[in-house]
């Protein structure tokens, strides 16, 4: 990590914060740093960039995660260091990164609970607000921009592998700059990440155009019984774990599924009910414009942002699909 050579605008963090994470990093003896269940980009990529960065300083970290990197994201520098338990002792930091509530840290939370201090690096709006460190940034495309204007403020310059997790967290969290919270901060970020060494071409092959043929089968089986309803407005689609199982699929596979549902032109708000195991669902939801679809998440002990969110279920998929498409319908209704 070198100095900075060229300045860069920081946008909505005050110098003192980055400040007091640095002393923050200073005191501690170690650090275990937290991603959320079922990671994507920007959460495995924060937290890759963050343990990179602790590298340098000589402060021992380890990286925890409930469920390990999906198959898209293993081209990471240093994905191996993810892990479901930590291997050493002694740490008394906890850092955790793109969490809006400590519940989804999974079976990783009890190793963050005894430890002295905690920072949170954040850009969703909080369930709840643990933290000695609390550096969150609603309006943020994504929790590696926070990194990004940490950086920035402590004159550290990203390593070419740090800079690669910190543009893959920026690439997913805005949908390769396609989603509406692609500011020009965002872009302004991603072309100096790329100066400073990261391969976007090579992020963008890895994260979205290489799937497993048990993948396009599963999209295929989506698609065909994908529904449509509210004039065209609203889509949905549903996958049983029956149907998992025949294609050979992993809920991993179903990456950017909902996607493909809010695509139909008509279309302003989707919604993905899947279910990898009996009686286990997850529910993914995307909207456009000003629909609101954390408000439902919430409603659901679900979260996220205004056009991306989810919730999970322990229930048989058509109960949840039974509950959840009816508020759809009434958003609609009330819109």
């Amino acid at each position: 990590m070198g100095t900075k050579t060229n300045a860069r605008r920081v946008e909505g963090l005050p110098k003192d914060t980055a400040l007091q994470f640095r002393e923050e990093l200073r005191a501690a003896k170690g650090a275990l740093i937290g991603a959320h269940l079922n990671p994507d980009g920007d959460t495995l990529g924060s937290a890759l960039a963050l343990s990179h960065y602790l590298d340098t300083l000589g402060l021992s970290n380890e990286v925890l995660c409930h469920h390990p990197p999906p198959d898209n994201l293993r081209f990471l520098p240093g994905v191996e260091r993810v892990r479901q338990e930590p291997k050493e002792t002694g740490h008394d930091l906890a850092i955790l990164v793109d969490l809006d509530s400590t519940e989804r840290l999974g079976s990783t939370g009890p190793f963050f609970e005894s430890l002295k201090r905690t920072i949170v690096i954040d850009h969703h709006v909080p369930h709840v607000a643990p933290g000695d460190l609390r550096i969150i940034d609603e309006n943020a495309p994504a929790t590696a921009v926070l990194l990004c204007r940490l950086f920035d403020l402590l004159d550290v310059e990203p390593t070419p592998e740090i800079a690669t997790c910190l543009l893959t967290g920026i690439v997913t969290d805005t949908g390769s700059f396609r989603f509406r919270n692609t500011t020009p901060e965002a872009l302004t970020l991603a072309a100096s990440l790329i100066e400073q060494g990261a391969d976007i071409s090579r992020i963008s092959v890895e994260v979205y155009h290489r799937k497993p043929l048990s993948s396009l089968r599963l999209l295929g089986l989506l698609l065909e019984k994908m529904e449509i309803d509210c004039g065209g407005r609203l889509a949905w689609g549903v996958l049983t774990s029956e149907q998992f199982a025949t294609t050979g699929a992993a809920d991993e596979d179903t990456e950017g599924f909902v996607n493909e549902l809010l695509s139909v032109r008509s279309v302003q708000v989707a919604a993905l009910f899947r279910s990898p195991k009996p009686g286990k669902v997850r529910v993914s939801l995307r909207s456009m414009g000003d629909h609101d679809v954390a408000e439902i998440a919430r409603e659901f002990g679900g979260g996220g942002h205004k056009n991306a969110a989810g919730m999970s279920f322990d229930a048989e998929i058509g109960e949840v699909v039974r509950s959840v498409v009816p508020r759809l319908k009434r958003c609609w209704a009330s819109s």
